[in-house]
């Protein structure tokens, strides 16, 4: 749960990144507006593991919990400049989503949800090269957040900046370097103070090679460097927790009229400087699309994570995404047009993700139903 003043500022954001929107178009250059796009669903969801929260303020207690979510999002992209060696695009999306949850001991939870995003990104020819950068902003807000297991990330605001350079294709192969930074900071309130120690500053820089001959072939790796000025290490030498992050992937990709499918695999190795404990993880990712009868897609999506921690503790706090990044999930979406520019989609899915505390595992089943329109035009 959150203070009124940082909802008023999520909600302000998300009607600013609007307003700028429409401000960056031309009256007489609607074409420069593109990729709109919104959306509406409806889910029921049921989530297990009565576990420890370190940043809920709320303590209850329950093994199983329900919910019905009903959310609203919308996006769109505006370019600011197009040229034939150079482009400046805009891009901004925003959502809510509204809980009623239930199954809890003590009172039912309806929290609320209220996310934005916005993104100005600038590319370039440069030789035999394209280099690329981007200033980048995101915001969370939540009201009412819920005890475990129904686990909601909590009201945050990052801003981050990266740079990239990207070959020409020689010999079906190209290129890549990036370079990119962050700047995290969490929501706090008095009874909540644990959030503070979520804040952190991160740099990292990865490299990678892709090989094209019909399918695509791309191996990358690369390094993060993280900062968190809340944490103590209790070292005269290191005050400050640091974490040092490298990790590695590679991947197969083939697009087909009959068939799309992806299949990768990446290994983590993260190492701190405080009481945190160290982690190796180990992800594959599968990920097939096909068509079906009746104008029908199926979407198949498998991601299996082992994650290891190097000591065990008996309280690990993590930063809010980690609980994502080592998530194992398994989805099936079925969707087709209904009318133009409105596609619909059912989903079934599932997620086994450790909640804010270290190797602490819940599970999350759920079914839902969303539309999605995109406007003639745009």
């Amino acid at each position: 749960m959150i203070g009124r003043p940082a909802l008023t500022r999520a909600r302000a954001a998300l009607a600013g990144l609007v307003a700028l929107g429409a401000l960056a178009v031309p009256a007489s250059g609607q074409e420069r507006l593109r990729d709109v796009e919104l959306a509406a669903g409806l889910s029921i969801e049921g989530y297990r593991g009565n576990l420890n929260a370190a940043t809920v303020s709320a303590v209850d207690s329950t093994e199983s919990a329900t919910a019905a979510i009903g959310e609203l999002a919308g996006s769109a992209t505006v370019a600011l400049l197009e040229e034939e060696e150079r482009w400046l695009f805009l891009s901004l999306d925003g959502g809510m989503r509204q809980f009623a949850a239930g199954g809890f001991q003590i009172r039912d939870y309806a929290p609320r949800e209220w996310v934005g995003r916005s993104q100005l990104a600038y590319s370039q020819v440069l030789g035999s090269w394209v280099g690329s950068a981007h200033i980048d902003w995101r915001g969370r807000a939540v009201q009412d957040r819920p005890p475990m297991p129904l686990f909601l990330q909590p009201g945050f605001g990052t801003g981050s900046l990266g740079v990239r350079l990207q070959s020409n294709e020689v010999d079906r192969m190209t290129f890549d370097l990036g370079f990119d930074a962050e700047w995290a900071d969490y929501s706090a309130r008095e009874f909540s103070a644990p959030l503070d120690l979520l804040d952190r500053r991160t740099s990292g820089v990865e490299a990678g090679a892709t090989w094209t001959a019909g399918s695509v072939v791309r191996v990358s790796g690369g390094f993060r460097r993280s900062v968190y000025p809340n944490q103590a290490t209790f070292s005269a030498v290191e005050p400050e927790r640091r974490d040092h992050t490298v990790h590695a992937a590679v991947s197969w990709s083939v697009d087909r009229p009959d068939v799309s499918a992806e299949v990768g695999l990446e290994g983590t190795l993260n190492r701190s400087n405080s009481m945190r404990p160290e982690y190796d993880a180990l992800a594959g990712r599968a990920l097939v699309s096909v068509p079906l009868p009746l104008d029908v897609g199926a979407t198949v999506l498998a991601v299996l994570t082992a994650k290891r921690y190097v000591s065990q503790t008996d309280f690990t706090l993590l930063v809010p995404g980690e609980e994502a990044d080592n998530a194992s999930v398994l989805y099936l979406d079925l969707g087709r047009p209904i009318a133009l520019g409105l596609d619909g989609s059912v989903r079934l899915g599932w997620t086994r993700a450790e909640a804010d505390v270290g190797d602490q595992y819940f599970q999350r089943f759920g079914a839902s139903l969303q539309l999605r329109y995109r406007p003639a035009g745009f």
